[in-house]
């Protein structure tokens, strides 16, 4: 049996093997790439849909500050009450 025979039956087979391996596992990955993409842009948008909004927050803080003022004013009318010392 010569060289020819060798790469005839077994080089070139081998190769195309290799190169079909190749191919079909960059399908795999990009599919894997792909579904990573989308469950990332899923995830955004389920965080950009569930946390508190700025105007939420600023009706909140507005809330909590009246809510403070109107103990501050309470605390200065019991101190003016009061007899001094």
């Amino acid at each position: 049996m010569d060289l020819q025979w060798w790469i005839a039956t077994i080089g070139v087979p081998l190769v195309g093997m290799l190169f079909w391996m190749r191919f079909r596992d960059r399908e795999i990955y990009d599919k894997a790439i792909q579904s990573l993409t989308t469950d990332l842009a899923n995830y955004k948008l389920n965080v950009a849909t569930s946390f508190a909004s700025i105007a939420y927050l600023k009706d909140i803080e507005n809330r909590i500050m009246s809510q403070l003022q109107k103990i501050d004013e309470k605390v200065d009318r019991l101190s003016e009450r009061r007899p001094p010392e």
